[in-house]
């Protein structure tokens, strides 16, 4: 299989005092469709591919939308950045990035912004996932 190659998206750069826009970054975002008993999500997800994620976490408003009872699923405590703890509800879905499909887990939780692409999930279903800073692209190599 080809190595999928994916563009960073680029988002203002602000002054946090001001909130003055003072020029772009960009991170590693890709779109992702996810599907749930035969329920596609209707348009792409903008995920961030984020290596210290353990897994994948995504806000609970993408799995109501494909028909999940979120807070059905498997409770877990998450822990992110500084120890903050949230909670999450893990499912099963299936993933297309691309002309790629794949099975994986997601947590959801009600206290999460971004979808998020983990090690777990995400990650582990490549050979190599690379970050190519200085041409602001990502590669995932089957």
């Amino acid at each position: 299989m080809p190595t999928l190659i994916f563009p960073y998206l680029s988002f203002p750069k602000r002054n946090p005092k001001t909130r003055e826009i003072i020029g772009e970054t960009s991170f590693p975002f890709i779109p992702v469709r996810i599907i749930y008993q035969h329920r596609l999500y209707p348009n792409p997800i903008n995920c961030l591919i984020d290596s210290g994620a353990e897994k994948n976490l995504f806000p609970a408003f993408f799995g109501e939308r494909i028909g999940l009872k979120v807070k059905k699923g498997k409770q877990q405590d998450i822990r992110g950045i500084g120890g903050v703890k949230i909670k999450g509800f893990t499912h099963n879905v299936r993933f297309y990035v691309d002309t790629l499909v794949f099975e994986t887990n997601v947590d959801f939780s009600y206290e999460q912004e971004v979808p998020l692409l983990g090690r777990i999930g995400f990650f582990d279903k490549f050979r190599r996932v690379t970050f190519k800073e200085k041409e602001n692209i990502v590669e995932l190599e089957r």
